[in-house]
């Protein structure tokens, strides 16, 4: 298995099915986690859970839409921990709509909790690697941002797709400086499927995925430990496609 001995991870968006299941396979890892969530009461529940597992991990309230907050959590974990290791932007939520049913608050609430929240957050732990020369961000995108998909409304995909191209860019500015930044990019995970199932057939839809099956939180989770990990060394401004080979058809 792979190990982050020790590693100190913050850890974004740490309540939902795909985040709490990243906080679990980082922490069997060896990882310390800050985990990270607007929602104090579920927030408390999965660093609990957690730590019954033998994980060890602290909650932090955080509303990663506003700049202020995000930079007294960072803030907080280094005056406890004195590093952050690696950074991982896992929070976000999907919705559908046709475009013409989505209002302008929902649009800019998709764009605020993916796009804005994962600017922030590399905005405030960035000076902190930068200094300690090395470090691993790691963004979840989505199948949606680079294709064309009948889950997601157009909220959705340009916000994932805006995370792609942050962390391009992004990349291209910190890679000189010992910063690796990836995301990993999954196709609709169960889940995901059931919420938005409403306009799409699952037959039709594993049609189209060449593993015939959706993706599962853990196959998300273990392509993060893989970038946080000196397994990837040297890989940076890389999207990770965990679709079942969804691009192939």
């Amino acid at each position: 298995m792979l190990k982050i001995e020790g590693q100190k991870a913050i850890v974004t968006g740490a309540t939902t099915e795909i985040g709490s299941s990243i906080c679990e396979v980082l922490g069997n890892a060896g990882g310390l986690l800050a985990i990270v969530d607007e929602d104090r009461i579920k927030g408390e529940e999965t660093c609990h859970k957690l730590t019954t597992k033998g994980i060890n991990c602290r909650f932090l309230q955080t509303d990663i839409t506003k700049a202020k907050e995000v930079q007294e959590m960072v803030d907080t974990v280094l005056n406890d921990w004195g590093q952050v290791d690696i950074l991982v932007n896992s929070a976000g939520e999907v919705r559908g709509g046709f475009i013409t049913e989505i209002s302008e608050k929902e649009w800019v609430n998709m764009i605020d909790l993916h796009l804005k929240g994962t600017f922030f957050t590399c905005q405030s732990v960035l000076p902190h690697m930068i200094k300690q020369g090395r470090g691993k961000i790691v963004n979840i995108a989505s199948v949606e941002g680079k294709q064309g998909f009948p889950l997601a409304g157009v909220h959705y995909s340009a916000a994932k797709g805006g995370i792609m191209a942050l962390t391009r860019q992004l990349a291209l500015q910190v890679s000189p400086l010992g910063i690796h930044v990836n995301c990993v990019a999954p196709g609709p995970t169960e889940k995901e499927f059931m919420f938005l199932s409403k306009s799409v057939n699952q037959e039709e839809l594993l049609a189209k995925i060449p593993l015939g099956r959706l993706a599962r939180v853990g196959d998300v989770a273990n392509a993060v430990l893989f970038l946080a990990s000196p397994m990837a060394e040297y890989l940076t401004g890389e999207s990770i496609d965990i679709n079942g080979g969804k691009y192939l058809t």
